[in-house]
């Protein structure tokens, strides 16, 4: 039976791990970003800057022309809302733009693809995984702009299951650090922080992007069908140690 999985930010790091772990699986996959890897292998590619998609009601009807023209009259199995944009900093009051660019990307995109895409999904068997963060629960200075979004998405996660019900499954993950090429660059010049890091988090180490897509095929396999409106940890443990610098 074929499968289809939509995936959005699927250039990325985590988002390549999703594409490949899904595609090794058997899944036909379409993916939304602003770029193509040139070395990402996938069945569809849709060329989108999510903030767009919000913003410009041209935009998003094409993209939905084109989800439609990929699946060719196929339900969709699988939705994973992976894109994001975070801002950093500690001066405030933040630019109006940027604050917007963040909830189109991280809240509003995933909740448009939700709902105008839910009558499209294999009932009983769709799932739809967002990504969130830790941030969502336990932040740090200059993080707010992005840590609102991602409790935002926790909160879409459980609001859309109640009132979507059984017509397909909802859940979000919620990592910590990741060990992503835009983390590894920040790190370059000061290898040691990257090991204070790693040094925080009970297991020593951070996670990888290839683990994050692991489980959020687990989510949407057949053998988890009661999880449903969840917000999983997959923090390393971190999530439950107080940092004390005294």
């Amino acid at each position: 039976m074929e499968r289809y999985a939509l995936i959005t930010g699927s250039s990325g790091a985590i988002g390549s791990a999703v594409v490949d772990k899904f595609k090794a699986e058997g899944f036909f996959v379409c993916g939304i970003d602003i770029v193509l890897r040139k070395d990402q292998v996938i069945d569809y590619f849709i060329q989108a800057d999510l903030n767009e998609f919000v913003t410009d009601e041209f935009c998003r009807g094409n993209v939905f022309i084109e989800i439609n023209k990929w699946l060719d009259g196929n339900s969709l199995d699988v939705l994973v809302n992976n894109a994001a944009f975070q801002y950093i900093s500690l001066n405030h009051p933040i630019p109006v733009f940027e604050l917007s660019k963040s909830f189109n990307i991280n809240v509003i995109s995933p909740y448009l693809l939700i709902t105008n895409l839910a009558n499209l999904f294999s009932k009983k068997t769709g799932s739809v995984v967002n990504i969130g963060s830790i941030h969502s629960r336990l932040s740090k200075p200059g993080f707010v702009a992005y840590a609102a979004t991602k409790a935002a998405i926790a909160a879409l996660t459980k609001g859309l299951a109640l009132d979507y019900e059984d017509k397909m499954r909802i859940n979000c993950v919620e990592p910590a650090a990741v060990e992503t090429p835009m983390l590894l660059d920040g790190f370059k010049e000061f290898p040691e922080r990257k090991i204070e890091l790693e040094s925080f988090h009970p297991q020593k180490r951070i996670s990888t992007p290839e683990e994050i897509s692991e489980l959020v095929f687990l989510i949407c396999s057949d053998r988890l069908q009661f999880l449903h409106g969840s917000c999983i940890d997959i923090s390393g443990g971190i999530s439950g140690r107080l940092h004390d610098p005294t």
